[in-house]
């Protein structure tokens, strides 16, 4: 049984917890060669959470306490404290809400992709899947429907780690709310079921408040970039009228398709999943593209100026042996691409990928932290944890030479700079 809530009831929502003080996101993967100088983002904001503090605002937001901080945070009283997790930081947050009741919250409740996982439910007593913005208004006595939602103020200051030198100050956006393909490794098909665009009226106020701030490149992290063409048509021209030069991600047809039009508007950081080039691995997945485009995406992108062109790549396909693993890597390293993001296929709860390798070849690993996909959490039939381990370190090596990496981004940008004033 729920407890009773106050009619205007105190609301906490909060990350995981930090365990230094120094905890940052490597803007370019977190499996590239560590060096001593690299660019690095702060980890100290949270899309989903800002999106609710922006349409919410009797909510209170912490962002990657301190442990201390968030138990200082506590001693205030709550009616509700909220978490939003993945599922490689659930032993993290099950330490949280053990310490949250320690302080008599009321309730206790969970979201985000993490909140997906079975456990989940025995930790916290209510689990909310999707975007929450209108479930937190109703809490209050109001509603925030999907055309409603307002888009908050996101920036992230990109450093020169460990001294922290500013290098570029990015502005983040989001535009659409899920995505219409069922790749089935991914969870957003059951997490976002209703596919939605941001009000653009609200993104043109966010364009204006960072053109004032006096910054020019944006972040959109879409899952799928472009898929609505009358939309995208319209936030393009918005970029382009503000003169933003932008990152996204989509499909490799996509910027294909639109890549004359999108370069003039400002793209130089397209993103693609072009997730293997073995199109039996592709079609396994059921990822609905062909090698062919990935090849033509390469092509095409390096004829432009001061494009900085990243790739999501995955090993650990079922039909693949360690050899054809290696074959595969130098395929992608062929296309010529900067900047590779390199995951181990992971199985995720409540995607069909989760249900046939559960089924098929079993789940050996329950350790939450393994799941960051750097780690084989099932049983493969042809390569084993330590194998999949050195050809995981192989990929890095071969794909990613932190020197080139980091230093094509910041050129990349500075020649668009050029290219733009021309």
């Amino acid at each position: 049984m729920m407890k009773s809530l106050s009619t205007n009831p105190k609301v906490l929502l909060c990350t995981k917890y930090r365990k230094s003080s120094g905890g940052f996101v490597d803007m370019l993967g977190y499996n590239i060669k560590k060096i001593i100088i690299g660019p690095s983002l702060p980890r100290d904001s949270s899309i989903g959470l800002r999106f609710i503090k922006q349409n919410v605002p009797q909510v209170e937001i912490l962002e990657f306490p301190q442990w201390q901080q968030y138990v200082n945070k506590l001693k205030e009283g709550w009616d509700i404290v909220g978490f939003s997790f993945y599922q490689d930081e659930i032993d993290d947050i099950e330490r949280m809400a053990e310490e949250a009741m320690r302080y008599n919250v009321g309730e206790l409740w969970a979201g985000n992709y993490g909140a997906l996982d079975e456990k989940v439910p025995s930790i916290v007593d209510r689990v909310f899947i999707g975007p929450a913005e209108d479930h937190f208004a109703k809490l209050f006595g109001c509603r925030v429907l999907d055309d409603q939602i307002e888009h908050p103020s996101i920036t992230f200051q990109f450093n020169l780690r460990p001294i922290k030198t500013s290098l570029l100050k990015l502005g983040f956006l989001y535009t659409k709310r899920g995505c219409p393909f069922k790749c089935i490794f991914c969870q957003t098909p059951t997490f976002e079921k209703r596919l939605f665009n941001i009000n653009i009226e609200s993104i043109e106020e966010v364009l204006i408040t960072y053109k004032r701030m006096g910054i020019n490149h944006l972040v959109v992290t879409d899952e799928l970039f472009g898929a609505d063409h009358q939309f995208t048509e319209q936030i393009t021209e918005l970029f382009a009228r503000y003169k933003f030069f932008w990152f996204a991600q989509s499909r490799a047809s996509l910027f294909s398709r639109h890549l004359d039009t999108w370069y003039d508007r400002g793209l130089r950081a397209p993103s693609i999943g072009a997730e293997a080039m073995n199109q039996n691995a592709l079609n396994n997945v059921d990822k609905l593209q062909r090698v062919e485009e990935i090849v033509e995406y390469a092509r095409r992108t390096k004829e432009k100026p001061g494009m900085y062109r990243m790739v999501n790549y995955m090993i650990g396909y079922e039909n693949m042996t360690a050899e054809e693993t290696l074959e595969d890597i130098m395929r992608i390293k062929e296309l010529g691409c900067e900047a590779h993001g390199i995951n181990i296929l992971t199985p995720f709860p409540k995607t069909p990928l989760w249900d046939r390798i559960e089924s098929k070849y079993g789940i050996f690993e329950r350790t939450y932290s393994k799941y960051d996909t750097k780690h084989l959490v099932w049983n493969h039939p042809h390569i084993s944890p330590t194998q999949m381990h050195k050809l995981h370190k192989k990929a890095i090596r071969s794909l990613n030479n932190p020197f080139k990496t980091y230093g094509r981004f910041i050129t990349s940008f500075l020649i668009g700079e050029q290219a733009r004033n021309q």
